[in-house]
Parts: structure tokens; C-alpha cells; sequence
């Protein structure tokens, strides 16, 4: 019977993605792309089809995106289905894997040439992207000629002041017994094992400061796929076990803000943190006035820098729309020039304000930054650590790694995270 119910649900899903990328229409004139759900806004997809009929002459519709809910669906998307889809948008490490695997197209330079720091061959003054994620986009992408930096975050741990007396500087508040009962790990692979990674290694982190810290950092935890490195991370995970309340999911930062839960202190990603700190919509579509008691830091021991980016499937059928809309993102529609111009409508911000995440696209990051910087420049304290959350200092930074490609340890480091979070 489990057979019959399992390939019935397999077969559904099947037919509910063809629906999905199949769709109606001209598919010459349409562009689909595959992105986490709520993370751009939609809004702008009428504006990009005008400013592309205007660039160009020709007609493109923008489809509704399919969402996904982990960056390994993408991977299993591309690589196993090659699925209908021209533009994807997964994090560092799959960014860096599907290169490795040429499931990605390069990047049209005479439209967006992110290395050149060009749109549509006019050199952008200053760049396009902030140096500091340029940079850690060479981590997964080298050469830059197939990714497009979108928007970027850390994680670290998010815990409420008001409960905890304290303010949280290490990894210890979750793998040691101080809030036994009352924290929280993610239940995803990556974040899960790499903070226990952290922790294991935290003995071979200790005392360094600034790119030292940062360089060991990527190289004892974020890089080491090693039998004894992973047999460690998982030794701490188990170990965890017995002091955390739960493994924490999606529903953790609304049920934190609103006390509704036990935890004090979680693993979070600071685009999760930052939105329930200050007004939110559930996922119920209700309004909260958000929870200032809430704080978010990377420890000490170090954290972890995330960057999505856009990047155009090998199996793209528009591929030429899709180099456009990435230069449109980037803000190739809007003139920084232009005295009267607007920065709200430029399209990085938008989509900025839309995610709760902040875009490393200068023009967006220089505007966002400042504005941020007025509305919480009267709290010394609470508002120095948001913006500190949302706009990560060169300190903070040289504590976090960037994830790599488990590459050929994937399937053996998933089993063993499998046991460690099984149980």
C-alpha cells in the first residue's frame, strides 16, 4: 500500500512540475526562473517587460516563479530533471557546484558583465556590486562570468535579551548545557553542521582576530570535508541533543517574537532575525509591531556568510531575456544620474525591501544603509546591533566563512547528518 500511495504522490508531483514549467503560450517569449518563495517582488515583473520591449523591441512575459523551499531542489531541478527554467537563484555553494557540473550558462558580457562592472556596456561608476560580496562571490564563481550577486546575509544566533539577562557572545549558549531546554539548532544540514563545525574547531580558532580568523575559519571548517572534521560536527550535534529545546524550522522566529515559545536563543539567519525585530506580516498575513527585545550576533568563535545569486540554467530557452533582467535587477533601468530620480524605484531596492534583505548592489546598499542608518541612529545600542545585522562591519565579516561544494562527500556527509539529526 506504501508502494501505490508513494508512486502516486510521485507521479502527481511529476505532473504538477510539468504544469508548472511547461505552461501556455509562446515559450520563446517567456521567462521562468526558480527562486525561494517571498523573495522578489513581483511588481516589478510588469516594469521589466515595458523597459525590455523599449531596450530591445521585442515582447517577453515574465512568468510567475516557482518557488522552492532548499537550495538542494534546485540542484535535483537542473541537474536530474533539466527542468524548464531560464533563470535560477541558489546560494554560494550550489552556485559553485552546478559551474563544476556545466549546468549553468555564462553571462552575455555586452549586457551585464559583472567582473567588468558593465550593464549593457556602459561602465557603472564605482561598480556594480559593494567589493566586499564581489569578493565573496570569486568563492563560487572565479571568474564571475555566471553569477549574479542578489542579496546576502550571516547567520549567527538571535536570542531575546529579556529573557536571557545577557548577551550572547558564543556558540556555547547552544552546545554546552546554559540554556538547557531553551535553545535552538536548525534542522538544515548545512547550518546545523557547520556551527557544530565551529564549535568542534573552536579550540583551533581561539585568539585570532580579522583575516587570520577568518582564513582559519575557512579552512578548518568551511572547506574541511574530511571523515574526522564531519565525525566531529556530528559528535557535537549529538551531544546537543540532551541541551536544546528543538531543532529549529521556519515558524521559529515568529513563535520567538511572539513568546510562544520556550527557546531563548537560536541559530538564525540574520534576513530571519532582522525581519521579526521591527514590524512583520506572519505567514498567516498578520501584522505584528515586532519584538525589540530580540538580538542577533555572530559569535565569537565565527559564523557564516551566505550570498545568493542569480545564475541562467544551462537548460534556459530565453536565454537572452534572461541577461536582461539581471542587468535590470542590477539597476540598468534606473539613471543615478538623473537629479530627479528616485532611489525607492530603483529595482535593487524594491526587491531589497520587499525580502527584508539587504542587496550588494552599491546604488541599493549606499541608500539602504543610510536610510536604516536615520531611522535607528537614536537607540546607541539596539540599533547599532541592527544595523550591524543588516550591514555587517569588515570586523564582523572576517568571522564568517562562505559554504563550499561538499563535492564528492555530499552523499556521505547528508547520511551522516541524517544520523545525527534522526537520531
Amino acid at each position: 500500500m506504501k508502494r501505490i500511495i508513494h508512486f502516486i504522490l510521485a507521479a502527481a508531483l511529476f505532473l504538477s512540475m510539468t504544469c508548472v514549467t511547461v505552461g501556455c503560450g509562446n515559450r520563446a517569449e517567456q521567462l521562468k526562473m526558480y527562486v525561494p518563495g517571498e523573495y522578489i517582488d513581483e511588481e516589478i515583473f510588469e516594469d521589466f517587460e515595458e523597459w525590455y520591449h523599449d531596450v530591445t523591441g521585442k515582447t517577453v512575459e515574465v512568468v510567475t516563479p516557482t518557488t522552492f523551499d532548499t537550495v538542494e531542489d534546485v540542484l535535483t531541478a537542473v541537474e536530474h530533471d533539466h527542468a524548464d527554467f531560464d533563470l535560477l537563484l541558489p546560494s554560494d555553494y550550489a552556485v559553485e557546484r552546478l559551474i563544476k557540473k556545466g549546468l549553468v550558462r555564462k553571462l552575455d558580457p555586452e549586457i551585464i558583465d559583472v567582473n567588468g562592472g558593465t550593464l549593457l556596456g556602459e561602465e557603472v561608476a564605482g561598480g556594480i556590486f559593494e567589493k566586499e560580496y564581489l569578493n565573496r562571490a570569486k568563492i563560487s564563481d572565479p571568474t564571475l562570468e555566471y553569477s549574479v550577486p542578489y542579496m546576502y546575509g550571516t547567520f549567527g544566533i538571535m536570542y531575546d535579551y529579556s529573557k536571557t539577562g545577557e548577551h550572547i557572545k558564543s556558540w556555547s549558549a547552544i552546545f554546552t548545557d546554559e540554556y538547557k531546554g531553551k535553545s535552538a539548532n536548525k534542522g538544515s544540514l548545512r547550518e546545523a553542521m557547520t556551527s557544530a563545525a565551529i564549535w568542534a574547531k573552536r579550540d583551533v580558532l581561539a585568539g585570532l582576530e580579522g583575516e587570520d580568523l577568518q582564513q582559519k575559519l575557512q579552512t578548518e571548517v568551511y572547506e574541511d570535508f574530511s571523515q574526522e572534521g564531519v565525525d566531529a560536527a556530528v559528535k557535537v550535534l549529538r551531544e546537543m541533543t540532551g541541551y536544546s529545546a528543538l531543532w529549529g524550522g521556519e515558524d521559529l522566529k515568529f513563535n520567538m517574537a511572539t513568546g510562544m515559545t520556550d527557546v531563548e536563543v537560536a541559530l538564525m539567519w540574520s534576513c530571519d532575525a532582522g525581519y521579526v525585530m521591527n514590524e512583520y506580516e506572519d505567514d498567516e498575513g498578520n501584522v505584528h509591531e515586532g519584538n525589540k527585545d530580540l538580538w542577533y550576533v555572530i559569535p565569537e568563535e565565527g559564523g557564516n556568510i551566505y550570498l545568493d545569486s542569480f545564475v541562467i540554467s544551462k537548460y534556459a530557452q530565453n536565454p537572452t531575456a534572461a541577461n536582461y533582467f539581471l542587468a535590470f535587477l542590477c539597476g540598468a533601468s534606473y539613471d543615478a544620474d538623473d537629479p530627479k530620480a528616485d532611489p525607492e524605484e530603483h529595482i535593487a531596492v524594491r526587491n531589497s525591501w520587499y525580502a527584508g534583505a539587504v542587496s550588494p548592489v552599491c546604488t541599493a546598499y549606499e541608500y539602504l544603509n543610510a536610510t536604516y542608518e536615520e531611522e535607528y541612529n537614536d537607540d546607541p545600542d539596539w540599533g547599532a546591533m541592527y544595523m550591524e545585522t543588516m550591514f555587517p562591519s569588515p570586523k564582523t565579516l572576517n568571522r564568517c566563512g562562505t559554504m563550499r561544494d561538499y563535492g564528492d562527500r555530499d552523499g556521505a556527509i547528508t547520511l551522516e547528518w541524517v544520523y545525527a539529526y534522526v537520531g
